[in-house]
């Protein structure tokens, strides 16, 4: 996979992760974004197992759950999602040192922000995000 130049994001799977993410508060919330080629189509809601308000890891068998549904629907892994509910709206030092999967965006929701991050061992780069009105599925 190569890094993707742009995340088209539809309303309705914004609205989902927001829903789930304030649901999950004052916990970090994470999960995963599935798609074809930089279009999102499917916001997949993972346990974090650590329940904590500042780190995640996504429950393992929710996540291969997840992987497997993907793979049933013939779609690919878009972004890994997650919250930072008190900040940063970048990926955090922890977050570059943990990300092991790359060309997938980072996917970050703050209270004031939902922001997408191309994650290397360097560091990161932003990448635009576009909201549009509805999936096409």
């Amino acid at each position: 996979m190569s890094s993707l130049p742009r995340l088209f994001l539809p309303d309705d799977l914004v609205i989902q992760i927001g829903g789930y993410t304030r649901n999950c508060l004052p916990l970090e919330a994470c999960g995963l974004v599935a798609g074809t080629e930089n279009r999102a189509v499917a916001f997949l809601p993972v346990s974090n197992e650590l329940q904590s308000p500042s780190e995640f890891r996504m429950d393992p068998q929710e996540q291969l759950n997840a992987f497997l549904w993907m793979e049933k629907q013939h779609l690919d892994l878009l972004a890994i999602f997650h919250s930072h509910p008190q900040g940063p709206q970048t990926p955090s030092t922890t977050d570059i040192a943990e990300f092991f999967y790359p060309g997938v965006t980072s996917l970050i929701w703050t209270p004031v922000s939902l922001r997408a991050f191309d994650i290397t061992r360097e560091g990161y780069t932003e990448v635009p995000v576009t909201l549009n009105e509805a999936s096409n599925g």
